[in-house]
């Protein structure tokens, strides 16, 4: 055995449990994406890709607290969609579908325009669609993307 070899599978041997439970998180992130995809793809509005700027509703306006809580928690919850979608890149799962969807949750300068980049990326709109007709809902229209 060549010396390479040797330590990659001693570090196998030191770092199984750390593996397995890498392998349990992909496992997970694999059945939640399956699960949760269909039902996020379904709330995105038919028309959203047809505007020059996004529409931007602003839950809880007449209360800042409530308003500034919907906003940490919308993006926390983006920030683990990117980081899954980014990990489901390499591991099983929808890692493009996970990464638009957290992107498409957060708030950042320039998030339309991300948006539009990934959604003309081959495949996704008609995967995006597959999901939509799966769950009743009508395809995405996506107008002039420019």
């Amino acid at each position: 055995m060549s010396l390479w070899w040797q330590t990659l599978n001693q570090w196998f041997s030191a770092n199984e449990t750390a593996l397995f439970w890498i392998g349990v998180g992909s496992a997970v992130m694999l059945v939640g994406s399956i699960a949760a995809l269909p039902w996020l793809v379904g709330r995105i509005p038919g028309d959203y890709f047809t505007h020059q700027q996004p529409p931007t509703p602003l839950p809880f306006k007449g209360h800042p607290l409530l308003g500034f809580s919907f906003h940490l928690l919308r993006n926390l919850l983006a920030l683990v969609l990117i980081v899954a979608g980014f990990l489901m890149l390499f591991l099983p799962g929808q890692g493009l579908l996970t990464l638009l969807l957290g992107i498409m949750m957060s708030h950042f300068p320039g998030k339309y325009r991300v948006e539009q980049w990934f959604i003309r990326q081959p495949g996704i709109l008609s995967a995006l669609n597959w999901f939509r007709q799966r769950g009743g809902h009508t395809p995405l229209q996506t107008g002039e993307i420019e």
